[in-house]
């Protein structure tokens, strides 16, 4: 979610994959449960594949391929609805990474960051799965997607506009506090209105309280992997997406706004 960006990649890169992208994306939200299943099984063997090269993880496939199996362990366990031990360990994953860059031991060290890899990456994304399986699940998933989309557009647009304010110079430079009142914004607006548009249970005050916590949320997920590439002194986690960088780099702000809209979601329509 980047509002302003030196980064030669240019605002064209970002359309032409949008334009690719997303319908892709649509393409297997809306198919069935199993394509989504199979859409978040596949993206979190990527991302954990980036994650690893990001913090240097050491111990090899001893290490990396029980990581990858408990990522797809935790998308398993979307799939059969344990919804609170994901919500808890999602809560506990930027502890988990935090810990694993403090800690200067290599093999402390390197089980954290192969505990926490799984954490971060495959207990959200199983919250997609676990959107999908709702009643109206489809609808209450684009709603996830595509509010954070609007978060990160908005963001990155308003940032470049009026951008004057530094958000957080030490980790992100380019982001700005104009940037982040415009994401804001449309975090609030965007779920109010598919909403309405899906026909989703949800009051006013509900959708825009999703809303108001996914533009924060997002910004904070954005934030977060920033920091962790600062850490380890890169710009992007890979160059799979044209303009974007990485798998981690398009998921940065998705990935916790699926365990919010869905806890938020549940509470709300309970």
């Amino acid at each position: 979610m980047q509002q302003t960006s030196p980064r030669s990649d240019s605002l064209g890169a970002r359309l032409i994959s949008a334009i690719a992208g997303i319908p892709l994306l649509l393409l297997f939200i809306l198919a069935s449960p199993v394509a989504t299943l199979a859409l978040a099984a596949g993206v979190v063997v990527l991302a954990l594949l980036e994650f690893y090269r990001l913090v240097g993880l050491r111990g090899g496939w001893r290490l990396r391929l029980p990581s990858l199996l408990v990522g797809l362990g935790f998308i398993a366990a979307g799939w059969y609805g344990q919804a609170l031990p994901l919500g808890a360990l999602a809560l506990l994953s930027p502890l988990v990474l935090l810990a694993g860059h403090r800690v200067r031991a290599s093999w402390p060290r390197a089980g954290l960051l192969a505990m926490g890899g799984p954490l971060y990456l495959g207990t959200t994304l199983a919250h997609g799965v676990l959107l999908r399986r709702l009643d109206q699940g489809a609808a209450v998933l684009l709603l996830a997607v595509l509010s954070t989309f609007a978060v990160d557009t908005a963001a990155y647009f308003a940032g470049r506009a009026f951008g004057r304010h530094k958000l957080a110079p030490r980790i992100s430079p380019g982001k700005t506090w104009e940037g982040a009142v415009g994401g804001l914004a449309a975090g609030v607006v965007t779920p109010v209105a598919l909403a309405a548009l899906f026909g989703l249970p949800l009051a006013l005050w509900q959708a825009a309280l999703i809303g108001g916590v996914l533009g924060i949320v997002g910004q904070g997920g954005d934030l977060l992997e920033s920091a962790l590439k600062r850490a380890h002194q890169v710009k992007d986690t890979g160059n799979v997406i044209p303009g974007h960088g990485g798998i981690m780099d398009r998921l940065d702000s998705i990935v916790y706004n699926l365990v919010v809209v869905y806890h938020l979601y549940m509470w709300g329509t309970m």
